[in-house]
């Protein structure tokens, strides 16, 4: 009788050790990597909507990569995306930043995923909530076949 309730007291052990440590595993890897996508309205982007995701920042020690993502439809007509990005510091300190990026259009799909390296080795220089702003920077008043747009970002070397 003691000897098999020894046996499933270790058994038990085991477990609740290998759940503890995938879960600290798992808020590591949360710590790591943000990524925040935006659903863009399906009827469009209008010139003067501006989408805004957040990343809290816990280390400003470490160097992170910010990468650009989104999603485009099959039928997304225009050569290249234009977005005007703010960065805006928990301090209320911000800096815009206008980008375009070529489109290669892959034809016979739903929609078009892409995540485009903006900026590499970044240290961040305050701890807390950082947003990232979008506004679409195309000629026209309502850009369609955008489906979402966010940011990326990751520590260097722990993607």
């Amino acid at each position: 009788m003691g000897i098999t309730a020894n046996a499933t007291m270790k058994r038990d052990s085991i477990h609740l050790i290998s759940i503890l440590f995938l879960l600290f595993s798992a808020c590591s890897l949360e710590l790591r990597n943000q990524a925040s996508m935006l659903p863009i309205d399906s009827e469009g982007w209008h010139a003067s909507c501006v989408y805004t995701c957040e990343a809290t920042i816990t280390d400003s020690l470490s160097f992170y990569h910010v990468d650009i993502t989104g999603r485009l439809r099959h039928n997304y007509r225009h050569d290249s995306l234009s977005v005007i990005m703010e960065v805006t510091a928990p301090s209320g300190d911000s800096f815009c930043d206008t980008l375009t990026y070529s489109v290669a259009h892959i034809r016979g799909t739903l929609w078009e995923d892409f995540r485009i390296p903006y900026c590499s080795h970044v240290c961040f220089s305050q701890t807390g909530t950082w947003q990232f702003s979008f506004r679409q920077n195309m000629d026209t008043e309502l850009l369609t076949g955008v489906v979402a747009i966010g940011v990326y970002l990751h520590q260097d070397g722990k993607e």
